[in-house]
């Protein structure tokens, strides 16, 4: 395949997928682009005397021994 073939389609594919990143969603909770956004819906608020969710074991200090 000739070099100016093949170096000017993975410049097009370099451009297509640069595109697609900036209306792809995000993740974490963002939104996307109105192309692509909806409405978010509310997570319904925890019931009164409800138990907290335990931490995650990273989110923990170690501590050392003495």
């Amino acid at each position: 395949m000739n070099d100016r073939v093949f170096f000017s389609l993975c410049a097009l594919v370099a451009i297509g997928l640069i595109a697609l990143a900036l209306v792809w969603p995000q993740g974490l909770g963002a939104r996307s682009p109105e192309p692509f956004g909806r409405p978010l819906a509310q997570p319904a608020p925890p019931a009164p005397g409800a138990a907290a969710p335990p931490a995650p074991a990273s989110a923990t200090p170690a501590t050392a021994a003495p």
